[in-house]
C-alpha cells in the first residue's frame, strides 16, 4: 500500500506542476489581450475549454460532470486573475 500511495503522491505533484505551467500561460494572456481589446472573459472560449475537459474525461473513463465542474472553477479563477491583471494600475 505504501508504494501505491507514493505513486499517487508522485502523480499529484506532477499535476500541480502542470497547473503551475498552465497558470504561467494565464499570466501571459493579458499582455496579448489588452492591446487587442480582448476581454478576460470570452464565453465561447470558456464553453470550448469546459466541453473539451468533459470530453477528455469521458474518453478516459472519468466522470465528465466532476471534471467539467472542476474545469469551470479553474477557468473562473483564471478569468479573475486576468481581470485583475488587466485593471489599470493606480499611480
Amino acid at each position: 500500500m505504501e508504494e501505491l500511495r507514493a505513486e499517487i503522491d508522485r502523480i499529484d505533484v506532477a499535476l500541480f506542476d502542470l497547473f503551475a505551467e498552465r497558470l504561467g500561460y494565464i499570466h501571459r494572456a493579458p499582455a496579448i489581450k489588452a492591446p487587442n481589446g480582448i476581454p478576460a472573459d470570452v464565453p465561447e472560449r470558456v464553453r470550448t475549454v469546459v466541453e473539451n475537459a468533459r470530453r477528455h474525461a469521458e474518453a478516459r473513463g472519468l466522470d465528465p460532470d466532476l471534471y467539467g465542474d472542476f474545469w469551470e472553477r479553474m477557468v473562473a479563477q483564471a478569468i479573475a486573475t486576468e481581470e485583475d491583471m488587466l485593471k489599470p494600475k493606480a499611480r
